[in-house]
C-alpha cells in the first residue's frame, strides 16, 4: 500500500488525539499485522525545496564557503538519521515505511550546525537526539521541539565538550550568502507554510533588542559590529527562516506567532545577560520545552489523571524503552567497540624543581604598557606568545643547557642563557649581544623563539633568533675560534636582513648539500599593508595618521578567521657556506602561501630521502610541502574541507614523529578545541601512496587515538618516551591568557563572549586592530591544565591516556611551549614548560627512581649523531636511525630521525633516546645517514648515550 502526504511523517497523528492513537494501538495489537506500506510526500511538499536548498549549501560548504566537513562526515550523518527515522516510524507505526523527508532535512541541518573534528563516529550522538526527540516529546502525537533545534542543544548540553556549534565564520560570513538564504527562503517555502508573522515579529523585536545589547556593551563592542554581525551571519537566517518557522513545531495562529516571537527574543536577551553562547538556540529550546509543559499542564487541569495515564501509556512506555535500548547500544558500541576508553599506568613521576634548586626564574615587566596607546587594549593578545624555550649544548660539556626568550618579562629575564651545572642547577650566563636587544623591544622588537644550532658546522652551538617587529639575529657561537663559549651577533656578514614578525623557524638541508639552510615562519605580516612605500609593522610605534580619517596603521589582524591570507610571506635562505646565506624567491621554491605561520616542522614524509615541511597556520589552513628533490617544493592540499592543507583550523604546534614504530612519519597539530571552536588537535596518520609515491595519504585520527585534547586551548607540545616502553608519547601545553598582568576586576571577566561578537563580523572591521574590544582584566581560557598523552601501543593500536594528574602536571595556567630533554644524562626525558605570564616549569622524571623501588627494569639507547660538516651536516639533520630487536619471538622496530626544531615556541634534545622496557639483549641500529649511506651497528651497549661520527666507506667511528 502507498499513501502520499503533503508534510509531516507521522501520517494522519497530527490532528488525532493521543487517546484515539492508543485505543487504536490497542486494536491493532489484537488484530494480524498487515502488510508494510509505504507513505510517500507529493510533489507539492514544501519541504522538497527546502532539502534541495540546504543540499546545495552542504556542497557548497565543503567546496568554497570552508565547513570544517567533509562530504563524507554529512553523507554519513544523513544516512543514519534517515534510517533511524524509517526503523522507528516502522516500530511505532504498524510497519508503516516512510520516505524520511523530515530526517534528511534534520540530519543535514545537524551536519551544518554542528562542529567537531575529523570523526564519522561523533555525529551519531547528535543525530540520535535529532530522530528520537520526535518520538519522545510529543502531545497528542505531535512532536514540540524542531528536531535539529533538539539536536544541536543536547549535544551541545551532552556531549562532554566534544562539539560546538559551528562558527560563523565557517559559513562564507558574508551579506552575499545571508541574502541568498534569504532569498530563497521567500521564494521557495516561507509563505506556504503560513509563518511570515512568526518571521516579521522576530526580525523585529530580535533587531531591537540587538540594538539594545549594542548600546549596553558599547564600551566594549563597537555597535556596528554586534548589529552587523548578528543580523548577517547565515547561521541566524537559517534559525530565523528554516528552524524557528517548522510548522511542525511552532503555532498557526497570527497572534501565537508574534508572541512565540517575543518570547523566543526575550529569553534570548537574558542568557545574552548571563554571557551565554549560542542563545538562539538555547532560547527556542527553552520557549518550546515551555510549550510542552504549558500544552501537557493545562490537559491534565483539564483531564486529571486520565492524562497521565494516557501519556504514560504502554503505547508511549514501549516507545521510550526503544528509544532508550537504542540509545544505550548506539553508547555502548560506541564506548566499547569504536572509541574504547582506556586507563594507563604510569610508572613515573615529574617532580618540579623549584626555582631556588634550578636557579631559573623570572619576573613580569611593564611591557604590554609601552605598546602604542592606540592598540594597548589589544596588547595581550597581540603578544599572547613568544616565552620560549630552546635546549643545547653551547659549552660542548655534554649536559644540555637552557635559553629562554621570556618577552614579557623584566629586560634581565628576557633572553636568559643557563649553563647546565649537573644535578638540575644552572648558572645565568650573560651574553653581551643581547643587552640592547632586550632592554629596548620598541627599538629592536621582541625575541619569540630560539633555535641552538650549528649553521656552519664549525662544531659550537650557535643561537638563532626569531623576532617579532624587528630583525631576526644569529649570534656565531665562538668556541671554536677563541676558545670561549660566548656568542657575537653575524646576522649582517651572514646575509639574513629580515625584518619579521617570528615565533617560528628552523634549520634543515634541503638540498643535501652537507650545510644546514634556514626558513623562518611569519605570523603576522612583517609590514603594514596599506602604506605606498615599505611600512614595518611595529606594535610600539605606530605610524601616525597622515590625513583625518587614517586607520591604515591598525592594518594587521587577520582578514578571516578560518582563511586568513593576509600573514607575512615565509623566508627561505640557502646556506652557501662559509657562514653565508642566500634568500631564495618563496614563489619559485613553491612556496608562496602567506598564511599565519606559528610553528615548522621537518620530516621525510615519502621516504624519498629528502625532508618535506608542515607549517602550522593560525587562522586557516596548514601548509604541507614536500621536497621536490631538493629543486622545490610542492604543497599539498586535499580536494575537499577537512582534509591535510584544507583545514580551517587554528594550528600552533607541528611535532613530527613515527608515533606507532611503523617506519613512517606521523604529524600531531595542536590546536583550539573550545565552545565555538570545537575543532581539536589534529594527528595526521601517513601512509603511503601507491598510485603516487610522491606524494603520501594523509588521514587525521586524533580523535580515535585520544588525542584530541578536548576542552583545551591548546599550543606547543613534544614527543618522546616517557616511560621508555618503546612507544612515542606526547606532552601538551595548553591555556590563552589570565589577567595576572593586567588585572583590573575583582574576578576576572570572559573574553571568550565578546570575542564571539567580533567573530561575527566582516574583515573591515576585525582584521583592524583599533576596533578590537578593549582585552585588559579580561581572560581567555586563561587557567588550564596541560595534558600528558602516554601511548598504550604495546597493548593497543597506538592510544593515548592523559595521565597528567597521575604524574603531577597539575598547575593551571597558560602554557607556551614544551621541551623534553634528559638534563642530567640518566637516559630519561625530563620536562621544562614554559608560561606566557609565569616563570619557567622544570621537571626532573623519576622513573628510574622507581625502578630501584619497585625492582623494575626500564632499559634505554641513546645516540648523538654527527656529520663530517662536509657530506654530512654536523647536526646530522635528517638522519633517520633504525633500531630493531627481537623480543618473545616477535620483531620490535622504532623509528627516530634528527630534527632542529620539534615544536611550537620549544626545541628539545636533539640526541636520540629509545626506550627498551625490560628488553635486555642485543639491538640492531641502522642509521641512515641523510644525503649519504647507511651504516649499521649491532654491538651498542644498552642503558648508554653513544656518539656517533659519520665516517664515509666505512662503519663509522662509535664511542661512549
Amino acid at each position: 500500500m502507498i499513501k502520499r502526504y503533503i508534510h509531516g511523517n507521522l501520517s494522519g497523528v497530527e490532528s488525532t488525539s493521543l487517546e484515539t492513537i492508543v485505543s487504536q494501538g490497542a486494536v491493532a495489537s489484537a488484530k494480524p499485522l498487515h502488510a508494510s506500506r509505504w507513505v510517500l510526500p507529493t510533489w507539492k511538499d514544501p519541504r522538497i525545496p527546502f532539502a534541495g536548498l540546504l543540499t546545495l549549501y552542504a556542497i557548497l560548504g565543503c567546496t568554497v564557503l570552508g565547513f570544517n566537513r567533509s562530504p563524507a562526515q554529512i553523507l554519513l550523518t544523513i544516512f543514519v538519521g534517515c534510517s533511524l527515522d524509517m526503523i522507528l516510524h516502522w516500530l511505532f507505526f504498524h510497519h508503516e515505511w516512510i520516505v524520511p523527508l523530515s530526517a534528511y532535512i534534520s540530519s543535514i541541518s545537524i551536519a551544518l550546525l554542528l562542529n567537531y573534528s575529523h570523526n564519522h563516529y561523533l555525529l551519531f550522538l547528535p543525530v540520535f537526539f535529532c530522530i528520537a526527540s520526535k518520538y519522545i516529546f510529543t502531545f497528542h502525537g505531535q512532536h514540540i521541539f524542531n528536531p535539529s533545534l533538539f539536536g544541536v542543544v543536547a549535544t551541545l548540553l551532552l556531549g562532554g565538550g566534544l562539539f560546538s556549534s559551528a562558527p560563523a565564520y565557517q559559513w562564507g560570513g558574508n551579506i552575499a550568502m545571508a541574502v541568498f538564504l534569504v532569498t530563497a527562503a521567500l521564494a521557495l517555502f516561507v509563505f506556504k507554510v503560513g509563518r511570515t508573522p512568526l518571521i516579521l515579529s522576530f526580525l523585529v523585536f530580535y533587531a531591537l533588542a540587538t540594538l539594545l545589547r549594542a548600546y549596553l556593551i558599547r564600551w566594549h563592542v563597537p555597535a556596528e559590529v554586534l548589529i552587523l554581525g548578528a543580523l548577517t551571519s547565515p547561521r541566524f537566517y537559517l534559525f530565523t527562516f528554516y528552524m524557528m518557522t517548522d510548522p511542525k513545531t511552532s503555532p498557526s495562529g497570527t497572534r501565537a506567532q508574534v508572541l512565540r516571537a517575543l518570547a523566543i527574543v526575550v529569553v534570548d536577551l537574558w542568557l545574552h545577560t548571563r554571557q551565554s553562547l549560542n542563545t538562539i538556540f538555547f532560547a527556542l529550546f527553552l520557549v518550546s520545552a515551555a510549550r510542552l509543559l504549558w500544552l501537557h499542564g493545562r490537559e491534565f487541569f483539564r483531564s486529571g489523571m486520565a492524562h497521565c495515564r494516557v501519556s504514560l501509556s504502554g503505547w508511549f512506555l514501549a516507545r521510550l524503552a526503544a528509544v532508550v535500548v537504542l540509545g544505550t547500544a548506539g553508547y555502548a558500541t560506541y564506548a566499547k567497540v569504536i572509541h574504547p576508553r582506556f586507563h594507563a599506568h604510569a610508572d613515573f613521576q615529574f617532580v618540579a624543581v623549584p626555582s631556588s634548586v634550578s636557579g631559573i626564574d623570572s619576573r613580569m615587566s611593564n611591557v604590554m604598557e609601552q605598546v602604542d596607546p592606540r592598540v594597548r587594549h589589544i596588547a595581550k593578545w597581540v603578544l599572547s606568545v613568544g616565552d620560549a624555550i630552546a635546549v643545547g649544548d653551547y659549552d660542548n660539556d655534554g649536559r644540555p643547557d637552557i635559553f629562554l626568550t621570556n618577552p614579557l618579562k623584566r629586560p634581565e629575564d628576557r633572553n636568559a642563557l643557563y649553563r647546565n651545572l649537573g644535578g638540575f642547577r644552572f648558572e645565568r650566563v650573560d651574553i653581551p649581544a643581547l643587552k640592547e636587544i632586550s632592554a629596548h623591544p620598541e627599538k629592536y622588537g621582541l625575541v619569540g623563539g630560539a633555535l641552538f644550532v650549528d649553521y656552519d658546522n664549525s662544531g659550537a652551538q650557535s643561537l638563532f633568533l626569531m623576532m617579532a617587529y624587528g630583525k631576526s639575529r644569529l649570534l656565531k657561537n665562538m668556541l671554536p675560534v677563541t676558545g670561549k663559549a660566548e656568542f657575537a651577533d653575524v646576522t649582517e656578514q651572514a646575509g639574513i636582513d629580515e625584518y619579521t614578525t617570528s615565533i617560528s623557524a628552523t634549520f634543515f638541508d634541503y638540498d643535501r648539500d652537507g650545510k644546514l639552510d634556514l626558513l623562518i615562519g611569519n605570523s603576522l605580516a612583517p609590514y603594514l599593508p596599506d602604506y605606498d612605500r615599505p611600512t614595518p609593522l611595529n606594535i610600539f610605534k605606530l605610524p601616525a595618521p597622515e590625513y583625518p580619517g587614517d586607520r591604515r596603521m591598525f592594518h594587521f589582524m587577520h582578514h578571516t578567521w578560518n582563511n586568513a591570507e593576509n600573514g607575512g610571506l615565509n623566508a627561505l635562505y640557502h646556506n652557501t657556506g662559509a657562514g653565508k646565506f642566500a634568500k631564495m624567491d618563496m614563489a619559485a621554491m613553491g612556496m608562496p602561501e602567506t598564511h599565519w605561520t606559528t610553528a615548522i616542522g621537518t620530516g621525510d614524509l615519502n621516504g624519498d630521502g629528502y625532508t618535506d615541511l608542515y607549517c602550522s597556520s593560525d587562522f586557516g589552513p596548514d601548509d604541507l610541502y614536500l621536497n621536490d628533490h631538493g629543486k622545490r617544493f610542492v604543497r599539498v592540499s586535499g580536494k575537499t574541507f577537512g582534509s591535510i592543507g584544507k583545514d580551517t583550523y587554528k594550528g600552533m604546534n607541528v611535532s613530527i614523529a613515527d608515533f606507532d614504530n611503523r617506519g613512517l612519519l606521523d604529524i600531531y597539530v595542536s590546536n583550539v578545541h573550545v565552545p565555538l571552536q570545537a575543532e581539536g588537535s589534529l594527528l595526521w596518520k601517513t601512509s603511503y601512496n601507491p598510485r603516487n609515491h610522491f606524494r603520501p595519504e594523509f588521514q587525521d585520527e586524533a580523535t580515535m587515538r585520544g588525542v584530541l585534547n578536548e576542552g583545551g586551548f591548546g599550543w606547543g607540545a613534544a614527543v618522546g618516551d616517557l616511560n621508555l616502553d618503546g612507544w612515542l608519547d606526547l606532552v601538551q601545553a595548553n591555556g590563552m591568557v589570565d589577567d595576572s598582568a593586567d588585572k583590573r576586576f575583582e574576578k576576572p571577566r570572559d573574553y571568550w563572549y565578546v570575542a564571539e561578537k567580533m567573530m561575527l563580523s566582516g574583515p573591515d572591521v576585525h582584521s583592524y586592530a583599533d576596533r578590537w574590544p578593549d582585552l585588559r582584566g579580561y581572560e581567555v581560557f586563561g587557567h588550564q591544565a596541560n595534558r600528558v598523552y602516554l601511548s598504550r601501543g604495546a597493548e593497543t593500536t597506538m592510544q593515548f591516556v592523559d595521565v597528567a594528574k597521575e604524574v603531577g602536571i597539575t598547575q593551571l595556567g597558560n602554557s607556551r611551549g614544551v621541551a623534553l630533554a634528559d638534563f642530567d644524562n640518566r637516559g630519561v626525558l625530563d620536562l621544562a614548560i614554559t608560561h606566557q605570564f609565569a616563570p619557567l616549569s622544570l621537571y626532573r622524571n623519576t622513573l628510574h627512581d622507581e625502578d630501584r623501588k619497585t625492582g623494575a627494569v626500564h632499559h634505554w639507547l641513546g645516540l648523538a649523531l654527527h656529520g663530517d660538516g662536509l657530506r654530512i651536516n654536523r647536526d646530522a639533520v635528517g638522519t633517520q636511525v633504525f633500531l630493531t630487536y627481537q623480543k618473545d619471538g616477535k620483531p620490535f622496530r622504532q623509528m627516530r630521525e634528527v630534527q632542529i626544531a620539534n615544536g611550537f615556541s620549544a626545541q628539545g634534545d636533539r640526541r636520540l633516546l629509545f626506550g627498551l622496557g625490560d628488553y635486555s639483549g642485543p639491538v640492531g641500529v641502522e642509521i641512515h645517514w641523510y644525503g649519504a649511506e647507511t651504516i649499521s651497528y649491532s654491538d651498542l651497549e644498552i642503558d648508554h648515550y653513544h656518539n656517533i661520527i659519520y665516517a664515509p666507506g666505512n662503519s663509522g667511528a662509535a664511542r661512549r
